[in-house]
């Protein structure tokens, strides 16, 4: 009993620590530079149609990165694109992200509205402002993610909205919050279509969860 009290959290620590130092950190450093070179060619292509495309894409999945902790390798973009291109155009569009979380929980309220779910109505109404402000965490831990089908849909929702800030060709002069309070950030002839962005991402995720998300998956919760 006295060895196990000791041996059990040094010898745990000391495998798990070393699998994450010498396998699990370098396998996510390479994946993390594709994952920047690959974005390079992406985002920096004068092909609307891949714009539209990469646009959609990169705001549908940019939040199962958060999760895995990948988007930090995207902040040398945003680095790069600020002293080449005088702004950081990839910012913006995942800043769409966080938009398609608050149509989505719009959806979900409702529909908890319907069934009855008290507990489900408070959760979204303390998380919705905070959403707006850009601040993504309360509605995804709370209310999406733990539902999982409402996350996947908001993802797509949010989707449209990257691709018309791709297609658009907003800008930003830095990088920091999203949602409503990155407006004052992006370049002045920019701040409507980024505004209009966010709205196509409000609706977007409204809809497509609104449509997938049903009363049973609502109850529960």
């Amino acid at each position: 009993d006295v060895l196990d009290l000791i041996l059990t959290p040094f010898l745990t620590m000391l495998i798990t620590g070393t699998l994450f130092v010498f396998v699990i950190m370098p396998f996510a450093g390479y994946v993390s530079d594709g994952l920047v070179k690959v974005l390079s060619l992406i985002i920096n292509s004068s092909n609307t149609v891949v714009n539209i495309i990469s646009g959609y894409v990169l705001s549908a999945v940019f939040l199962p990165m958060v999760l895995f902790g990948l988007h930090h390798g995207l902040i040398p973009i945003y680095a790069v694109q600020l002293e080449v291109q005088g702004g950081v155009s990839l910012f913006p569009v995942l800043a769409m992200a966080g938009a398609g979380q608050v149509g989505a929980a719009i959806a979900i309220y409702m529909v908890a509205r319907k069934v009855k779910n008290n507990r489900l109505q408070k959760v979204i109404t303390a998380a919705l402002p905070a959403g707006f402000l850009g601040v993504g965490e309360p509605l995804i831990y709370g209310v999406t993610l733990p539902m999982f089908k409402p996350f996947i849909t908001a993802g797509l929702g949010a989707g449209f909205g990257g691709a018309w800030v791709m297609m658009t060709h907003v800008l930003a002069n830095a990088w920091g919050p999203s949602g409503l309070v990155a407006i004052p950030i992006m370049k002045p002839e920019c701040m409507l279509n980024y505004f209009i962005g966010l709205v196509i991402a409000y609706i977007g995720g409204f809809i497509i969860t609104k449509i997938f998300v049903t009363e049973k998956d609502v109850q529960s919760v």
